[in-house]
């Protein structure tokens, strides 16, 4: 952690390598999901309206959607946060850490550190992703129970929320899987500060999206 002749704490930014790295990466990855997963993406607007720093949550069905979400951010970079178990993962675990993603803190003492990560990168003008549902379940059609966790932040934070839907086109003859696509709704943002604020923002948000699950491809 660095600080100022003060002794004040200074926003840890990425680095230039790591910089670098993640554009390669989600360059390379935004041609792979394209091509092999069929993806197409409507809404990158409701994102790209969106100034300064932002919540982006998803429903979390393929191992690549970090991937497919970070592709949408044009000049701006996205980090995730992920279960630690994640990050030791054989091919995943690559992309999990050289898209900045942030490991999910497994104890109250961790919890400090979090944040403070989650603030570096949200006060250099980035995003923050989270997962609600809270666990990847392949290729999964419904819209599952969502934890308050990314709302309360975004509350506390008084940041708007952007929801990102994975729905699935009809799959053809040559395809294994269908293919994917990825809904950009309108940013949500908080009423409040407080937990019943949080909990409102996640209906809503869950609302929104459920609708484009509704809706199908």
């Amino acid at each position: 952690m660095s600080s100022d002749r003060r002794g004040e704490r200074r926003p840890r930014t990425r680095s230039a390598a790591d910089a670098a790295l993640y554009d390669a990466a989600v360059a390379i990855l935004r041609v792979y999901v394209t091509v092999v997963h069929g993806l197409r993406v409507t809404g990158r607007e409701n994102l790209a309206a969106v100034d300064g720093p932002v919540i982006t949550v998803s429903n979390h069905v393929h191992y690549l959607d970090c991937a497919m979400v970070a592709a949408q951010w044009r000049r701006r970079r996205t980090t995730f946060t992920a279960k630690r178990a994640n990050f030791s993962l054989p091919v995943a675990g690559f992309l999990v850490r050289h898209l900045g993603a942030v490991p999910i803190p497994e104890s109250p003492g961790e919890l400090v550190a979090f944040e403070a990560r989650l603030g570096d990168r949200l006060a250099a003008a980035e995003g923050v992703h989270f997962y609600p549902e809270g666990e990847l379940i392949l290729y999964d059609a419904t819209l599952r129970p969502f934890r308050s966790g990314a709302f309360t932040y975004a509350c506390r934070r008084g940041l708007p929320v952007v929801p990102m839907v994975l729905t699935y086109g009809r799959r053809p003859w040559w395809r294994w899987r269908p293919p994917l696509r990825l809904t950009v709704l309108e940013a949500q943002r908080p009423a409040g500060t407080g937990h019943a604020h949080a909990v409102e923002l996640m209906a809503r948000c869950r609302e929104a999206m459920a609708r484009r699950v509704a809706d199908g491809a």
